[in-house]
């Protein structure tokens, strides 16, 4: 796909600004703005992910309990671009989890040296290789569960299940969406205290995609 190009058929357009593995920046026109917010809704609470929803801890000799480990364990990122392969907990047959509707991951680490060690997401074995924890590279270490001294002990299996973040914020598959429109202000959605409206409110670099307003039509009633 062309990157710099828009699409559309005599609806909304998306032109996309800047793709990368964790990030997205486009501009949406030939719309309304309550359309943009429904993107932007969906993308928060709609969109299927897999994410850890159990955790069975069978050796836990950390300096944290339980249910911290636990909570750490449901927040890690897994990839999730095969999500259409698993089936809802609640369309399942199965009885509680099974590899239709789930993906069990483990865990088991000890630390035998005299220097702390870091247990990280790359610990986790996936018993589904599509479904694994999020790694930015190969230099990635994979994201901090708990650090180990000698002779701690972390033994533990996950089961991650598909979900969407209107059940819990976990499966949500962004960290943050936010949209600008009309960064002039030329439709006067906001009051300013003083009419020079570039010293109360810097413009953004969204400003340099619309045309400027007329300084002079800004001073009528």
């Amino acid at each position: 796909m062309d990157l710099g190009s828009s699409y559309g058929l005599g609806g909304p357009n998306i032109t996309i600004r800047e793709l990368t593995k964790d990030r997205i920046n486009f501009i949406l026109s030939d719309t309304d703005l309550s359309v943009a917010n429904a993107l932007r809704r969906v993308m928060i609470a709609e969109v299927p992910t897999v994410a850890i929803d159990m955790v069975e801890i069978e050796t836990n000799t950390t300096v944290l309990a339980d249910e911290f480990i636990a909570h750490r364990l449901g927040l890690v990122p897994i990839d999730s671009r095969d999500v259409d392969k698993l089936r809802y907990t609640r369309d399942c047959t199965c009885s509680q989890y099974c590899p239709e509707c789930s993906v069990e991951l483990t865990l088991h680490v000890k630390c035998t040296d005299d220097r702390t060690k870091d247990v990280t997401t790359r610990d986790l074995t996936s018993s589904n290789p599509s479904f694994m924890p999020v790694v930015q590279d190969k230099d990635d270490a994979g994201v901090l569960l708990v650090k180990l001294r000698k002779g701690h002990e972390l033994k533990l299996k996950c089961i991650a299940k598909k979900g969407v973040a209107k059940e819990h914020a976990k499966w949500s598959p962004v960290s943050g969406v936010a949209f600008e429109y009309d960064p002039y202000n030329k439709l006067r959605h906001t009051t300013f205290w003083f009419e020079e409206t570039e010293d109360e409110w810097p413009l953004s670099k969204n400003a340099q995609y619309e045309t400027p307003p007329d300084k002079d039509a800004r001073k009528l009633p």
